[in-house]
């Protein structure tokens, strides 16, 4: 028998994605405030790319369990 899922957990997913994208956005946006300022900005490029790759990978990962539950409910 498939496990079901709770509306309750489907909607804190969908709330902790939409976090995670409102925060995703605003470090692409600094990202891009950083590369307008280069050269002088260099030594924070690695820093906040990378920060912004990792909540990508996040967003990522949480939307590929928010289709898998949807599926499954």
């Amino acid at each position: 028998m498939p496990e079901t899922i709770a509306p309750t957990e489907l909607e804190a997913l969908k709330k902790k994605i939409r976090k995670l994208n409102s925060k995703a956005g605003q470090m692409k946006m600094d990202l891009h405030d950083i590369a307008e300022g280069l050269p002088a900005d260099l030594d924070q490029l690695p820093e906040a790319a990378a920060r912004t790759y990792d909540i990508y990978c996040q967003l990522l990962d949480l939307r590929q369990q928010l289709t898998t539950l949807e599926a499954t409910s």
